[in-house]
């Protein structure tokens, strides 16, 4: 397993989709890779609100699953992109509760959803970035405003068949 982070988020208005873009952070594996993940409105919306800390008056969904987390005194030990087939990605939820693992299956978009309220870590499976991911073509440096803008514009070009396999 790979450590990512999140370099970008679109939320994308329907019937455009939104996309979170994970890029690999370990120095074992190469950081020119962009993993896009495809993701609805609604739980880009909610990652969008975890990253940018905004405040809630009431708590949202994935905030209530972390404080219900939290009150059976269990914690978000790490999140795992652990499989994908065809454009669809699969996430483990590790949760670590009273010296046990427990695993939970999820959607990736949930899952990232979790880590960002909670700071767990984020993994990818290295098959996955070996067979999805995407080189990049220029630096993810937040300062490079063209290089930022031509990757969204890849962004909304690509679609999701684009990483299904032609077996």
């Amino acid at each position: 397993m790979v450590r990512v982070s999140i370099v970008t988020l679109v939320i994308g208005a329907p019937p455009s989709p939104s996309v979170v873009v994970l890029r690999p952070t370990s120095e074992e594996h190469p950081s020119d890779l962009a993993l896009p993940i495809w993701i609805g409105p609604n739980e880009a919306a909610a990652i969008g609100i975890a990253l940018e800390d905004q405040p809630s008056a009431r708590p949202l969904t994935h905030d209530l699953l972390v404080s219900a987390i939290h009150a059976l005194d269990a914690q978000i030990d790490r999140i795992l992109i652990d499989h994908v087939e065809g454009s669809t990605f699969f996430a483990t939820v590790v949760l670590a509760h009273d010296k046990k693992t427990l695993r939970l299956d999820a959607r990736p978009s949930d899952s990232i959803a979790l880590a960002v309220r909670t700071g767990a870590p984020l993994f990818v499976s290295e098959e996955i970035l070996n067979t999805v991911a995407l080189p990049y073509r220029g630096s993810f440096d937040r300062q490079n405003e063209n290089d930022i803008k031509e990757f969204r514009e890849f962004l909304e070009s690509v679609k999701p068949e684009d990483f299904t396999s032609q077996d």
